[in-house]
């Protein structure tokens, strides 16, 4: 596999998009399915109510770059873009604070039945998934475009 580092800006959001946006789209709702079950089973509530707010936010977030941040890079990149990237690493922050608020619940949590492990393996999953998705926005695509929103050469 290619490093994700060396593609350029438009070959970078095309993985973005397929190797995350995609993939939370699908992981999310089976183990939102999977945290309301276990809520049913005695799970403290928080797990489900915390995923199901991390979903909400995730899909907003995913919508802003897909619809507004990545057609300006594709494009070249404007004064606005500056303002929209330090929001969206606001939000990437938020994100973490999420993942870490349902890393509390699980762990007390002491249900350590199959369908326990299983959902903590699949947010073991999603929560590697997008730290990686975090950290190559933050870390590669955002610094290649200046603080006034324009392409670095």
């Amino acid at each position: 596999m290619t490093d994700p580092a060396t593609l350029d800006a438009e070959a970078l959001i095309e993985h973005i998009l397929t190797r995350f946006h995609e993939a939370h789209r699908r992981d999310l709702p089976p183990l939102q399915a999977q945290a309301r079950a276990a809520v049913a089973r005695g799970a403290p509530p928080a797990l489900a109510e915390h995923l199901d707010a991390m979903a909400v936010a995730l899909e907003q977030h995913q919508f802003k770059e897909e619809m507004r941040l990545f057609p300006m890079m594709e494009q070249g990149g404007n004064t606005l873009m500056g303002h929209l990237i330090d929001d969206l690493e606001a939000e990437h922050r938020l994100h973490e604070d999420a993942m870490a608020a349902l890393h509390e619940v699980l762990a007390g949590w002491p249900d350590d039945g199959a369908d326990a492990q299983a959902l903590r393996a699949g947010l073991g999953r999603l929560f590697a998934d997008l730290a990686a998705h975090v950290q190559l926005e933050d870390e590669v695509l955002f610094p290649r475009f200046s603080a006034g929103g324009r392409r670095r050469t």
